[in-house]
């Protein structure tokens, strides 16, 4: 039985669309009773859902803004890569993940500021965490004005690797390219196992009420349930990450970030958030020394910590409000990714 925070908030919508590959992406919204505040996109992590998000889809409605959330190709309830085994997490590269979210705010994102769509378009503000906060910080790059601002919990600004060095993981996933062996599992790869996904020793929260929630929205939709990434999302997320790291790549980021960095992450790289604020233009930092990855799903004296600097900041950007946001416009094709 989920928690009430967990289920579908009442007046939530679904849809889906077509992206340009042709693949059905489907995504959700909850607008604001009356005229809102603005609009929230969250951009999920990897492997998450929209369902997962819930909670936080009901705090951010609750303070009056519209929110609006989108599957990933390959996760959540989108169209999977690999057909043989949709459990797979597979990519065939980001260029199609930031083609799909641009035709997100273009062609779905309404920010006009009510149901009815009459008012005055009203700050437009990411909220991303992980493998979504990468693809936002490529997208902000490539679409600069569109958002007002982004709350970036934990980026995947680099990969952490565990037991088997940075370099022999990226030269692996070389060799499966070359080899033609992109839709493998990773060495110990296998589908989603309720029995083996367990609290005890995860590396995501210390919330145990949270970790069984996100677990049993995997229970009732087993359609939703995805497993470990194969070599080609290795492949891919190293291939962003030279792109996303790149110091002239940071320093043309104007936009107004707000970076989440959990002190106890063993899935992303923190040196690597450290410099990357550091070198983007407007980004704010803060620490939360106990926390695990994921920030939005940790007990709630470390969420708190979180949370209060996310309302702090979003206040802020409030009074700030400058003109309205630029529509999406896309810049033509992304850069390749490395060899």
């Amino acid at each position: 039985m989920l928690p009430a925070s967990f289920t579908e908030p009442k007046d939530f919508e679904w849809g889906h669309f077509k992206n340009a590959k042709g693949a059905d992406i489907r995504y959700g919204s909850l607008k604001a009773e009356g005229e809102s505040k603005g609009t929230l996109v969250i951009l999920q992590g990897f492997r998450e859902n929209i369902e997962k998000y819930f909670e936080l889809v009901r705090e951010m409605h609750d303070k009056g803004f519209d929110v609006y959330l989108m599957d990933w190709r390959g996760q959540g309830g989108s169209e999977r890569y690999i057909k043989a085994n949709p459990q797979k997490a597979h990519s065939e590269g980001y260029d199609e993940n930031l083609e799909t979210l641009d035709q997100f705010m273009t062609t779905i994102v309404d920010t006009s500021g009510t149901k009815g769509g009459s008012a005055p378009a009203k700050p437009l503000i990411m909220m991303a965490h992980s493998m979504g906060a990468h693809l936002g910080l490529r997208y902000l790059h490539d679409h600069e004005g569109v958002f007002d601002s982004a709350v970036l919990s934990a980026p995947m600004m680099d990969i952490v690797t565990g037991g088997l060095p940075r370099p022999l993981a990226r030269q692996m996933a070389k060799f499966a390219k070359a080899g033609n062996y992109l839709e493998k599992y990773i060495p110990g790869g296998a589908d989603w196992n309720d029995a083996a996904d367990k609290f005890d020793g995860n590396q995501v929260t210390h919330d145990p009420d949270r970790f069984e929630a996100a677990k049993q929205v995997l229970r009732d939709k087993p359609e939703l349930q995805i497993g470990d990434p194969t070599y080609g999302w290795v492949y891919h997320a190293f291939s962003s990450v030279d792109i996303l790291n790149d110091e002239a790549y940071l320093s043309a980021i104007k936009t107004p970030v707000l970076m989440g960095i959990a002190g106890q992450d063993k899935v992303v790289d923190r040196p690597a958030q450290e410099r990357a604020c550091g070198i983007l233009p407007n980004c704010e930092k803060i620490d939360v020394p106990g926390a695990r990855h994921e920030l939005w799903m940790e007990r709630d004296d470390l969420r708190k910590m979180w949370t209060d600097k996310v309302e702090s900041f979003l206040d802020k950007r409030l009074k700030a409000q400058g003109p309205a946001p630029k529509k999406p416009n896309s810049p033509g094709k992304p850069r390749p990714p490395s060899p």
